[in-house]
């Protein structure tokens, strides 16, 4: 067959094993130029080996499949960059994640007490949160409930510490609102119950707040208590005024009466 050559010196050109050729067939990245109908024999042209060599260095640097089809698929250069560099940003935006993560570990291990919870339990009266609300992603808790706590920052000057209201139980979105306490009145978006409260401090980035949620709801859990809901987290100290070790939260959940 002319122009055409077996799937052993096609790797060898493309100095990739016969296995990873084959592994790229099945992925439809790299579809053999001819099969023989009888032997099942793999052919490949000559010009497929920068294609070979393309898929080898991108899987070489974990780019994904489908980002990977589309450098295949794009039909130009330009094309080519603009995936490239939709993929750059997002790998950006993952080792800032991955950075923070660090740090916050890095904090835990300069100051393990904050895994130390003290918890009061206290009557509280009614009270009333006026603000603005969304819809919050558990996935993306806290870039959401953020983004809703810097809309109510810009629609207020006091300076009140704000609250953000959950519910009990997540769901994989649910509504929150982010706003000022104040009176029980009409007026307000929402209101809290009156009547018995577990409180805790928490102190250090947002991103280990689970951590006093799960000291919180086990101190209410073995003194008996029933959690009535909502949640509230009072920001006393936000990220508008300190850096993310110094973040200062109050967690708060109604109980039943």
């Amino acid at each position: 067959m002319d122009g055409l050559m077996p799937i052993g010196a096609f790797a060898r050109l493309a100095r990739l094993t016969v296995k990873a050729v084959r592994h790229y067939d099945a992925e439809g990245l790299l579809a053999p130029a001819h099969v023989d109908p009888h032997s099942a024999y793999r052919y490949y042209r000559a010009d497929q080996v920068r294609t070979a060599t393309t898929i080898a260095v991108l899987r070489g640097m974990d780019v994904p499949l489908p980002v990977v089809r589309e450098v295949l698929a794009a039909p130009d250069t330009d094309a080519v960059s603009s995936v490239l560099a939709r993929e750059r940003e997002k790998l950006r935006e993952e080792l800032a994640r991955r950075e923070e993560v660090l740090r916050n570990l890095d904090g835990l291990l300069r100051r393990p007490e904050r895994v130390q919870y003290d918890v009061a339990i206290t009557e509280r009266d009614a009270q009333g949160v006026t603000g603005v609300s969304g819809v919050v992603r558990a996935a993306s808790i806290d870039d959401d409930t953020g983004a809703l706590w810097r809309e109510a920052c810009a629609l207020t000057t006091s300076r009140t510490p704000l609250v953000a209201v959950f519910p009990l139980d997540l769901a994989d979105e649910f509504e929150t609102l982010v706003g000022l306490p104040g009176p029980a009145s009409e007026g307000a978006h929402a209101v809290l119950p009156a009547g018995p409260w577990a409180t805790t401090l928490h102190v250090g980035p947002y991103p280990e707040l689970p951590m006093a949620y799960t000291a919180l709801l086990e101190h209410v859990r073995e003194r008996g208590h029933v959690p009535l809901g909502p949640v509230t987290e009072t920001y006393l100290a936000g990220p508008d005024a300190v850096e993310a070790e110094d973040l200062v939260t109050r967690l708060a959940v109604a109980l039943t009466p």
